[in-house]
């Protein structure tokens, strides 16, 4: 094959894949708590998001959802597997044969660059405190808004503290965060009420956008952290403070679009 056949099948097919284009994006809007009417209404992990960072649905820039999507750094399109098993004796003269009997999906993990309200790893440490905030004592996270008030899991204000104001110094912030009892239970919420949808997608440049094409998308379900990786701080040259977290997930759907701009 000539150079000119190799770039023009290149060309034909829209040009090659860069790996600095995707988007990843959650939906916790349809979570399935409350839908038993006769049931007793309970707070879901949308719900906890909402109070502790804001609302994660609102993917603009403006929104609490945006750096959860615009600030993920590294990502990945997950990878499918099949569990196999051996055969023996089919055939005379036949060594061992594979075949599959199930499919399984391993886990992903996904990495944010963090503002300076370290939104990315408060996002993470909410959702991770609400998979074991079933019980009755509070495992959640302290929360104080500007005028050193303590705010409960929804972001309502549960007291006031008169004697801290505004400015918030780093003894102040000291002084009112008491750790939570050490004895407390620890008991976990129904998966229906923290797992999520991630949706993550491969994008490629287009003639009006960075990211006008998205040949392929992948839609886990069921999706939630069980590990959120130390964050490493040091002193020296400034870089950006990263936090990774791994994720487990029930499946995931597939969904093609061949486009060619």
């Amino acid at each position: 094959m000539s150079i000119d056949s190799f770039m023009q099948l290149i060309a034909k097919s829209g040009g090659m894949s860069f790996s600095n284009g995707y988007d990843v994006e959650f939906d916790f809007a349809n979570a399935k708590a409350g839908e038993d009417k006769d049931a007793p209404v309970r707070i879901n992990i949308d719900d906890i998001l909402k109070g502790a960072i804001g609302d994660i649905n609102n993917t603009s820039a403006s929104g609490a959802g945006g750096p959860i999507k615009l600030f993920c750094d590294e990502a990945q399109l997950p990878n499918t597997q099949a569990a196999t098993g051996q055969m023996q004796g089919r055939y005379l003269g036949e060594n061992q044969v594979n075949y599959p009997y199930a499919k399984f999906y391993s886990d992903l993990s996904l990495t944010w660059m963090c503002d300076v309200n370290m939104t990315p790893l408060k996002f993470l440490t909410t959702w991770m405190h609400f998979i074991f905030g079933g019980g009755d004592d509070d495992d959640s996270p302290q929360r104080l808004d500007s005028s050193g008030n303590l705010l409960d899991a929804l972001g309502e204000s549960v007291r006031d503290v008169l004697e801290i104001n505004t400015s918030m110094s780093l003894g102040k912030i000291k002084a009112k965060g008491k750790p939570l009892e050490f004895n407390r239970g620890i008991r976990l919420n129904y998966p229906e009420d923290y797992c999520g949808k991630l949706y993550i997608t491969k994008t490629e440049k287009g003639p009006r956008a960075p990211n006008e094409r998205a040949p392929i998308m992948y839609i886990l379900e069921d999706v939630f952290p069980y590990t959120i990786d130390s964050v490493p701080l040091s002193y020296g040259t400034s870089q950006v403070t990263k936090v990774t977290a791994n994720f487990y997930y029930a499946k995931h759907t597939v969904v093609y679009l061949n486009e060619i701009l």
